[in-house]
This record gives structure tokens, sequence and C-alpha cells, in this order.
């Protein structure tokens, strides 16, 4: 690992569950959501985020992106799901301490299922000991993150020969990911997904993130970019 990357203080790493986003970051808010499952992973680097909608299309015998219809495939290449480098801005924001300093936080995104041309740029402070809220620079929104686990625990990562993030794990949690083939036309990832062909939108939706989770049977799919991967274990994954 690059000595150079940016260290992130031990109390901002972990597994962290969002469970409010509001616009905007005061209130009263114009518009919450709650449902969305959103699950980011932060290491002593890198991070890892998945975010999966509640109004989720039937993928009842959906077994791979080929059975996928349009919209279910515009559905799926909308996602938000980013994996990258995090960075706190400042040396003065580097303690983070709880309750009492603010941080600028900037999370690099090197792999993103749907990239905008915006920074993810984000003003944290802590709510709790295990609560963090962030705030958009200019006040456009506010969310809270719930820290799953408090405790320091084993980081494992594995990146591939071209530097892509491929497996992130905080404990017993992990995200892993599976990157498109390459492709020269990757312009069309910034194409309306209204715009794209079909095949498009399969090589779009075909970065996979999966959040998963592990018990005494080892790892298992708790959540995924293509959600009929859930509750497979990973025994029947490979990681290439």
């Amino acid at each position: 690992m690059n000595v150079d990357l940016p260290v992130i203080p031990q109390t901002f790493r972990g597994v962290w569950h969002r469970t409010l986003y509001a616009e905007p970051a005061n209130e009263p808010y114009q518009q919450a959501d709650t449902t969305t499952q959103v699950y980011w992973l932060q290491g002593k680097h890198w991070h890892a985020d998945l975010r999966l909608p509640a109004n989720s299309p039937d993928f009842a015998g959906i077994t791979c992106l080929d059975d996928c219809n349009r919209s279910q495939l515009e559905w799926l290449a909308g996602f938000t799901a980013f994996a990258g480098i995090t960075q706190i801005e400042d040396e003065l924001y580097k303690g983070l301490c709880k309750g009492l300093c603010k941080g600028l936080c900037i999370w690099h995104r090197y792999q993103d299922l749907c990239p905008s041309l915006e920074k993810d740029i984000g003003l944290l402070q802590w709510i709790n000991d295990t609560t963090l809220e962030e705030r958009h620079p200019h006040g456009q929104y506010v969310e809270h993150w719930q820290q799953i686990s408090t405790e320091a625990a084993e980081e494992e990562i594995r990146c591939d020969e071209q530097g892509h993030l491929r497996w992130l794990q905080i404990g017993d949690y992990a995200m892993a990911i599976t990157p498109r083939a390459v492709t020269a036309n990757s312009a069309v990832l910034f194409e309306p997904l209204s715009d794209s062909t079909n095949d498009a939108l399969r090589w779009r939706a075909s970065l996979c993130f999966d959040y998963l989770q592990r018990d005494q049977d080892g790892w298992q799919i708790v959540l995924s970019t293509q959600p009929w991967r859930a509750g497979e274990r990973l025994s029947a994954l490979t990681l290439n």
C-alpha cells in the first residue's frame, strides 16, 4: 500500500449505516429518506459505499443482466455505489474528536456505478459517540450515519492489477466489487440513462457491489447492486 495515501483516524473507520438523508440540511426538510438501505465501509485509506432504494422492481426469475428488461436495466444502472480513497482535507481536522471537532471530508470515487461531475465532499460532525452527521458544504443535504461497530476490527484489502479495489473487509463486514470490462467508450457513463442502448446499460450495470456479512458458515451477500445475488455464499463467488 502506498504510504503517501491519506490516513483516516481510527474513530472514523468501520462500518456505517445511514439512518437519514434530508434536503435541505436544516429543518423543516422538504424531503427526507429513511428507507434506502445504505452501508459505508471505511478503512485506513479505502472506502466502499452501497445504496439500494426501497422501490425495487420485481427481479423474480432474473439470474443475470442478460435476463433484465429495459426498465430493470435503467434502474440497476442508476444505483449509487462507489469506492475509492478517503481524504481529510485539512491537518486541523484529522483528530475528528467525538463531539468536539468538525471535519471536511472528500471521497475520491475511483469506481462509480453512476458517476457525476461533482466532487463528493461533506462536513462531518459527531452527534454522539456512535452517530456522525454529514452536511453538504452549501447546506443542500444532511445525512446521519450510525456506526455499526465501535471497536477496532481487522481490515483486509484486495486490489487487482489495475489498482481497482476488489475487496474491503472490516471485521465481519465486507464489500466485494466486480469491475466492468474495459471499453474505449467509457464516456457513455455520463449519458442520460434514457439515451443509453440496452447493451450500454448492461455494461454500466456490470460494475457490481456486494455487501457481505460473516457468520459461522462464512460470508453471505446481504445486499447487491445485482439483487438476484443476495443470499449467495462467498464460496459460490470468484474474485478474478
